[in-house]
């Protein structure tokens, strides 16, 4: 018998193939690896890592703008008395107590007695009675008479602060710094039935305006401004 002759495709053959198969899966192997470390540094951290350092959360909903803030108040922040006795020291208080009454009944029911109102230009009282404002009137508690002063306190902005004191100044009336703010008066000699007048004062959104005839301590302008304003 002759030597038996090796088969086609021969185990000879066989480690070559073997070794391109493993070449071939190392490739492939390292291909994923190269693919999932390059989409993982890439992309965007999902919502399951958002807890871990160093990732970023992707925003749900877009951001609402912050308000703006509002303008400045029509009325500027000073200060604000709630009632004629606030506007007085005691002094002044009680020097006023000694010679007059404090918004008199009569005062309050004549409308048209012209006592409420510290000017008797007509432009200003519409400026008073369509502003907050407090009244004081100081006079005879029996009824109307020579003597008496009126001041109201008027709480305006700046627009009209200055409305009123170029008014006050086409009126005639003196004005010129003075305590932080403007102040302009006027007074006049009414012959036998005395001296009348007027004082006001204009600062931090506050009108204080006076009139008064044969009345009015010393000082009564300063004395309001000086309680009004007290500390500033």
């Amino acid at each position: 018998m002759g030597a038996a002759t090796l088969p086609t495709g021969s185990p000879s053959r066989r480690p070559l193939w073997f070794a391109l198969g493993a070449v071939g899966v190392l490739l492939v192997v390292a291909l994923i690896v190269v693919l999932v470390v390059w989409r993982g540094g890439a992309g965007t951290p999902s919502g399951s890592d958002d807890s871990l350092p160093g990732t970023r959360p992707t925003p749900t909903a877009t951001a609402e703008p912050h308000a703006v803030a509002s303008a400045a108040p029509a009325v500027a922040a000073g200060p604000r008395p709630t009632s004629c006795e606030a506007i007085y020291s005691p002094t002044m208080l009680a020097t006023l107590n000694e010679t007059g009454s404090l918004n008199p009944e009569w005062a309050e029911e004549d409308v048209n007695s012209g006592v409420l109102f510290g000017t008797d230009d007509e432009q200003l009282i519409v400026v008073i009675e369509g502003a907050e404002h407090l009244t004081c009137v100081w006079g005879n508690p029996d009824g109307g008479s020579g003597s008496g002063l009126t001041s109201n306190v008027v709480f305006v902005t700046a627009e009209q602060s200055e409305a009123v004191h170029q008014r006050l100044l086409g009126d005639g009336l003196n004005c010129y710094e003075e305590l932080g703010g403007i102040r302009c008066v006027a007074e006049s000699t009414e012959g036998a039935e005395g001296i009348a007048g007027q004082s006001h004062f204009l600062r931090d959104g506050i009108w204080l305006a006076t009139r008064y005839v044969n009345a009015g301590p010393d000082g009564y302008t300063h004395d309001m401004v000086a309680t009004v304003w007290a500390g500033a």
